[in-house]
């Protein structure tokens, strides 16, 4: 799973959460009711996060924990300004003694700016973060997203290259690295670094992490024969069946890729797998099939993949010729989402219908 929350969409509080519990040392307690909002958080089920954070205000839980809950509460709804706020708030019950949660809110602060497109400010969030931890990986690959938006180029490429520096055999940090350069217009410089991976001489490379890197240097036929090696192996993780799904797509076996989808969710439950494997359906023409696998999807407890799922289904609907059904679902759609532009133009193209 990629570990960046700015270069990847759709998996935010699981990246959140990787530091969540690195507060020692900082003098508070995390309040058993902000330990349960955050952990519904993890689900994206918003509605009871925010019970338990009311409920352990009401207890008188540490406000630096229970800001800093609320602050993530808001990044999930992609309200950014309303995040800024209650960090700070956290930041200055805290005190002034810098500790792990200062690094930790600081971070997402200079997250919450970068997204709402205040990349100077956020340039100087992961200034202080990298001067309270000085090898810290995710803050220089952030900071040099943001430099790239700034375009400071080469200062980017420093930072990126600073933090596979400090891990240079953290594979996924390389394919990370590959996706912001790609989104910013460098796809080709973005390869570099897979390339250099491959390459290497690292013996200990997994079957896994050589089949993840073909993937997305293109090499499908090579993705597809290491990752099989892995699947092998016994890792039939969600991350694998979705990266060899999509290598069975990429060499024109839809076929064999639904097949891979549907051994997996045989045996388990992935809103990811299910959107996946619409996809694949949608691709085919096969539409019914393909509404099928984003509904039932969409029926899964949790709310991750909610976003992808449901534009999907307004796309099938239209695609079905139930535009009606379509604009229906487009209209809560944009009311639940109205930052997603591509959720406004499908939404004027319904209305028009």
């Amino acid at each position: 799973m990629n570990r960046r929350i700015i270069s990847k969409k759709g998996i935010l509080f699981v990246l959140l959460l990787t530091a969540a519990f690195l507060m020692a040392g900082c003098g508070k307690k995390e309040g058993a009711k902000t330990k349960e909002g955050i952990a519904f958080l993890e689900n994206g089920d918003f509605e009871s996060a925010t019970a338990c954070f009311e409920e352990a205000e009401s207890l008188g839980e540490s406000e630096v924990f229970l800001n800093r809950g609320y602050g993530l509460l808001y990044m999930g709804k992609n309200d950014y300004e309303s995040a800024i706020d209650s960090f700070t708030l956290a930041l200055q019950a805290d005190g002034s003694i810098p500790g792990d949660v200062d690094y930790d809110i600081n971070f997402y602060i200079g997250v919450c700016y970068y997204k709402l497109g205040r990349f100077e400010e956020a340039k100087e969030r992961f200034d202080a973060v990298l001067a309270l931890k000085g090898k810290s990986v995710d803050a220089y690959v952030e900071r040099g997203t943001v430099l790239l938006a700034m375009n400071n180029h080469d200062e980017a490429r420093a930072d990126f290259e600073k933090a596979m520096e400090i891990a240079p055999k953290d594979y996924g940090l390389a394919i990370d690295i590959y996706c912001i350069l790609k989104n910013a217009g460098f796809e080709a410089e973005g390869m570099t670094y897979l390339q250099k991976a491959v390459d290497s001489e690292d013996k200990k490379m997994s079957d896994y992490d050589r089949g993840r890197l073909y993937f997305y240097l293109g090499d499908f036929g090579n993705s597809r024969d290491y990752l099989e090696k892995a699947k092998g192996s016994g890792n039939s993780g969600e991350e694998l069946i979705l990266l060899l799904g999509q290598c069975y797509e990429n060499l024109n076996d839809r076929t064999y890729a639904l097949t891979v989808y549907q051994s997996y969710l045989a045996t388990s439950q992935s809103k990811a797998v299910y959107n996946q494997m619409g996809m694949c359906y949608a691709s085919s023409g096969d539409y019914e099939s393909a509404l099928t696998a984003f509904q039932t999807g969409l029926g899964l407890s949790d709310v991750s993949y909610d976003q992808e799922l449901r534009f999907n289904e307004i796309v099938t609907y239209e695609k079905l010729g139930d535009h009606i059904k379509a604009k229906e679902l487009c209209a809560s759609y944009v009311n639940d989402y109205p930052n997603d532009e591509a959720g406004q133009r499908e939404y004027q193209f319904l209305k028009t219908r």
